[in-house]
């Protein structure tokens, strides 16, 4: 059975952002490194029950915990990466129109003579901690709740993470807020132009700020709402509505959650410590996009 995890164009994209360090590791390690981490999150299995073709399990681990407290899995999911991977994809879908080649870039000669590709290291202070581990009760046990924010195509844009009892309405304008989309020119967007929410999210704070920030509410109202709302008559306000047709796309939410959790690791929180569950997320959402991208070009 094949160990790969990544093909050679996702690979092409991501090498470049993982940083070297001063004595290691070997560039030519990286790709077996990486396909470990993303072999672990994707079976869920324990880091020592790693294959052998990823190299040692120790090594592998160590890695991982310098690629997430230096932001590396994080950063895939930036702007500026995506909006770099869209560009990416749509070059090789002009010179493929055009019938010539992408030319590759070579690599930079080093003092020891090795060559050596150059390298867009992120460099980023250590994370500070969360103060909470963000397990709490809920019908599965002890387990985390994910807020996610998706675009049409079942790709996401933004995570929250917090304990499995949280619940989902205090969390629609955290997320909300941390929504940047980066086109071709020009500054990020954060303002969608509709948002598609199912009954747990209808509150009026949540609506005040939709209607503050110009933004359309797809959000049903729920029956106890409406009805406290006719008790009071006029003072109640108007009745809620919202565009059906645009509710019917509020299910590519859930197919982005099933995207999700079709990693064993992600699906699963096996992780003591949020940092490490948040860095294989963020992984998880980047291999969305990446595979999204590079399968339309």
């Amino acid at each position: 059975m094949t160990r790969v995890q990544l093909t050679g164009a996702e690979w092409e994209f991501i090498g470049p952002y993982l940083p070297i360090g001063e004595y290691g590791p070997y560039p030519e390690r990286l790709r077996q490194q990486f396909e470990g981490v993303i072999w672990r999150f994707k079976t869920g299995g324990q880091w020592w029950e790693m294959p052998a073709e990823f190299g040692a399990w120790s090594t592998v681990h160590n890695r991982f915990r310098q690629w997430r407290d230096a932001g590396v899995f994080e950063a895939l999911m930036d702007e500026d990466v995506l909006t770099a991977l869209e560009k990416a994809a749509a070059e090789a879908e002009k010179a493929r129109s055009k019938g010539g080649d992408c030319d590759e870039q070579t690599g930079q000669e080093t003092e020891g003579g090795r060559k050596r590709e150059e390298r867009r290291c992120i460099r980023r202070r250590r994370k500070p901690r969360l103060k909470a581990a963000l397990l709490g009760r809920s019908r599965g046990g002890q387990s985390s709740k994910i807020h996610v924010v998706g675009d049409q195509k079942c790709r996401p844009l933004a995570f929250i993470l917090t304990a499995g009892q949280a619940a989902d309405s205090p969390q629609f304008i955290p997320v909300l807020r941390k929504v940047r989309v980066r086109g071709p020119l020009g500054r990020p967007r954060t303002r969608p132009g509709a948002v598609a929410g199912d009954k747990a999210y209808s509150s009026h704070g949540n609506r005040a700020h939709l209607r503050k920030r110009r933004i359309k509410a797809v959000i049903p109202e729920k029956k106890d709402q409406a009805a406290n709302r006719k008790k009071k008559g006029s003072r109640g306000g108007r009745p809620v509505s919202h565009d059906a047709d645009l509710y019917k796309g509020r299910n590519t939410v859930e197919r982005l959650i099933n995207k999700l959790k079709a990693w064993r690791g992600i699906a699963t929180r096996y992780d003591k410590t949020p940092e490490s569950y948040l860095a294989g997320l963020h992984l998880r959402a980047s291999m969305i996009w990446l595979r999204d991208l590079t399968q339309t070009t």
